[in-house]
């Protein structure tokens, strides 16, 4: 049974009267369901896979009767019954299955879905390449991994195709077009998170423990901007030495309706200043490339602000957060640049700055001392009103935190000129 996240205040760890242990490699079926974001089911033994039934057999030595079965929907997200909808359920028992082998590899699988909130760019990284990296590094030396995807659409697929080769050495299987039988000598069904955008070496078992400086490094080889020309999508830089500065424009909600005076005010402070909007078409080699180029990025809180990611250490990111919305910034991006060892600075827009200055229940919002998840979660209207608002900010203000990101973005380009 899901919690329904919608009547509580976001975050809330179900009670839990079970005890997990590690699992033995003499159960067939051990699956870790102690988690509020993910269950993880390890098959130990000869595993068959039919992906016309979405039915996972184990061979059970012991015959047990009856024959476990076991539901699950691997996804990392368990606790939001939205994305767990989104997501095909897999059935994993100790029946035989009524068919034979058609593949047979001789490499373990890794089994989890691509669906969810799979779309929108920080849901890809927070429910997806972050915790395949994370299950991967812990659970699959060199990556001999089969990868074996269910809610698997083309465009994904097409997207991140330059990643896939830094999580596996073997073909991606795309479940959901297959009807052949296939079978492994073991799997593991779902994937691990150790929360929001984090990777925590204090959670991992391997000798050379793991951080989101590792996973960064991973998307700098996956992107190399070597490897490729630009494709004249994105905006670029100047070749002189002012510090660069990447400004991500939204295009829907949470629009800077004045981006154009934001942008000649950091023009005025010293930046040489590439203005850019991200698509669902934008190659994700391009954002690398302009971004990895710049010493600073800034834009509205938002899914794109996920690209931040492809700043080198030392980097400033300036996020602009709309009215009520300080918590979940802090909490998706502020937390993840300081773990990024960026330098992090934070505007918050005030109630005049938003176009929520003339709706009553924001205003009171402002005006009393509430607790922000519980404004946002406690029921989809609020969340809408404050994820749909667009801000206008005050120049003269923001001209002054621009002044502070450029003074720390001049001390990279310094130490850059000394390589």
């Amino acid at each position: 049974m899901f919690v329904d996240v919608s009547t509580q205040t976001y975050i809330q760890e179900k009670p839990w009267n079970k005890v997990w242990e590690s699992p033995e490699p003499t159960w067939s079926i051990a699956c870790d369901t102690a988690h509020f974001e993910y269950d993880l089911c390890y098959l130990n033994r000869p595993t068959v896979i039919d992906p016309t039934t979405s039915t996972i057999s184990v061979v059970d030595p012991t015959n047990s009767t009856p024959p476990t079965v076991i539901k699950i929907r691997p996804y990392p997200r368990k606790g939001q019954p939205e994305a767990m909808q989104r997501t095909k359920e897999l059935t994993l028992t100790t029946s035989p299955l009524n068919t034979s082998c058609t593949v047979t590899h001789n490499n373990p699988a890794l089994i989890f879905s691509a669906g969810g909130f799979t779309g929108n760019v920080f849901h890809d990284f927070n429910e997806g390449w972050v915790p395949l990296y994370v299950t991967i590094d812990e659970h699959f030396i060199d990556r001999d991994v089969i990868l074996g995807i269910i809610n698997c659409s083309d465009w994904w697929l097409i997207k991140y195709a330059e990643l896939f080769s830094h999580f596996t050495r073997h073909p991606i299987i795309n479940l959901d077009r297959e009807t052949a039988t296939h079978c492994f000598p073991s799997a593991i069904v779902g994937l691990k998170t150790h929360g929001v955008m984090i990777v925590d070496p204090t959670l991992q078992r391997g000798p050379r423990p793991k951080t989101m400086f590792d996973f960064r490094a991973l998307l700098a080889n996956a992107y190399d901007p070597s490897l490729t020309l630009p494709s004249q999508v994105l905006p670029t830089f100047s070749s002189d030495a002012r510090p660069k500065l990447a400004f991500l424009n939204r295009l829907d909600t949470r629009k800077l309706l004045n981006h154009a005076d934001a942008r000649q005010a950091a023009e005025e402070v010293g930046f040489d200043v590439a203005m850019f909007e991200v698509t669902p078409h934008t190659p994700m080699r391009d954002l690398f490339r302009l971004i990895d180029s710049s010493h600073a990025m800034v834009g509205v809180h938002g899914a794109g602000l996920t690209h931040e990611l492809f700043l080198r250490p030392g980097s400033v990111f300036v996020q602009i957060v709309p009215i009520n919305c300080g918590w979940l910034a802090d909490m998706c991006y502020g937390k993840l640049a300081i773990r990024l060892g960026l330098e992090y600075i934070v505007y918050e827009a005030e109630i005049h700055e938003s176009t929520l200055q003339m709706d009553d229940f924001a205003m009171w919002q402002v005006m009393e001392s509430r607790e922000p998840a519980s404004t946002l979660m406690g029921n989809m209207t609020n969340w809408y009103r404050y994820m749909n608002q667009d801000v206008k900010i005050d120049v003269v203000r923001f001209k002054r935190y621009l002044k502070r990101a450029y003074e720390k973005a001049k001390v990279l380009v310094q130490k850059k000129s000394l390589y």
